[in-house]
């Protein structure tokens, strides 16, 4: 038996179809055999070398998995056959973050990325080196869907975490508030949803994107009104469009950047009002900078957070949020492992509406 994988062999160009053996399970850890992988944004970063001190060559790529255990040590508390979704971000596995989840955080700097600088959800097995890295997927949640929850669905669901505190204050001293969410690809159509569920009643949620197609999207997963951003409209037009329609505090009490350029940035900047929390998501400025006028920062009392990706008792309350049946996830198209360069062209220009999976 073998398994099939696409590796990257130079940035920029495409993966080559490699046939190799099918790994065992290292000591305290497991081999998911993969069912579904998402293509992820980060997935394009990597491939065009944007991440090259991370991805060395020959890496498999693909951090969005789920899939069945294949083979495992009988102790961990999983067995042969279960449905699981791995949290891909592992860390040393021994301080006292990694203990709590927190790996992201790993006191060591030990960075155990499937599909990073490890081999990843573009084969049909991938080595898990914790068990702990394995979340159990319910009957209730499809098994595409279930990738797309420790990169995409998971960080949408931090990012709309990290506000609930700043909106709660809000909501309590005005009953007409709203926040933004910039961007309505796959990571949006989840933000609209999770800040439904989790923001206070009442609170109006607005999505901002360049194409009418998307903000169509956003509608239809919820959100109460849409900006089009697109390239001929200018600041000022779109600074004064978002002032409109953000309620009776005249300006948003919380944004989230999904997509994270300079213009974005900055225009999001403008339209805080004063204590508003301003999450940082998106990775498409890659190398570029941001600016803010210092002055005007302090005195509007301005937050600013960083969100990569979540922890992995984040990834557990999320799963149990899908289970309930809450939040139904993006669009998702399926394509064979074969095409994933096309795919990952495809999501370059723009032409993925909501997710493109991997089917093995």
């Amino acid at each position: 038996m073998a398994r099939r994988s696409m590796r990257l062999v130079e940035y920029g160009k495409p993966f080559q179809l490699m046939k190799e053996e099918v790994p065992a399970a290292p000591k305290g850890g497991a081999v998911v055999k993969t069912e579904y992988a998402g293509v992820c944004h980060s997935d394009l970063h990597s491939l065009e070398g944007d991440f090259r001190t991370l991805v060395p060559m020959q890496t498999v790529l693909g951090h969005e998995i789920a899939g069945t255990v294949h083979d495992i040590s009988p102790e961990a508390g999983f067995k042969v056959g279960d449905r699981v979704a791995v949290y891909w971000h592992g860390g040393c596995g021994a301080c006292s973050r990694c203990e709590v989840g927190e790996t992201t955080a790993c006191l060591k700097d030990v960075k155990h990325w499937a599909g990073i600088n490890e081999d990843g959800g573009f084969s049909d097995y991938v080595i898990i080196p914790d068990v702990r890295l394995l979340v159990k997927v319910p009957d209730t949640v499809t098994m595409d869907t279930a990738c797309l929850l420790p990169c995409s669905g998971l960080t949408a669901y931090n990012a709309v975490c990290k506000m609930v505190p700043t909106v709660q204050d809000f909501a309590k001293h005005n009953a007409d508030c709203a926040v933004l969410l910039v961007g309505a690809g796959g990571l949006g159509l989840w933000g609209v949803q999770f800040a439904k569920q989790l923001l206070p009643a009442g609170v109006r949620v607005i999505s901002a994107d360049v194409d009418n197609e998307k903000l169509a999207a956003a509608k239809e997963a919820g959100c109460d009104d849409v900006l089009l951003w697109s390239k001929d409209v200018d600041d000022d037009t779109a600074v004064a469009a978002a002032k409109k329609v953000c309620g009776g505090l005249g300006a948003f009490a919380a944004a989230i950047d999904f997509v994270n350029v300079p213009s974005t940035f900055e225009r999001v900047e403008k339209i805080l009002a004063p204590g508003g929390m301003h999450v940082l998501v998106g990775l498409l400025g890659v190398g570029a900078a941001g600016s803010v006028p210092l002055m005007m920062y302090v005195l509007g009392r301005h937050q600013m957070g960083a969100v990569l990706m979540g922890s992995l008792p984040q990834m557990k309350e999320l799963m149990a949020l899908m289970a309930q049946g809450k939040v139904k996830p993006p669009p998702i198209s399926h394509h064979p492992l074969e095409n994933v360069f096309d795919v990952m062209q495809d999501l370059k220009a723009g032409k993925v509406k909501g997710r493109a999976v991997i089917k093995l």
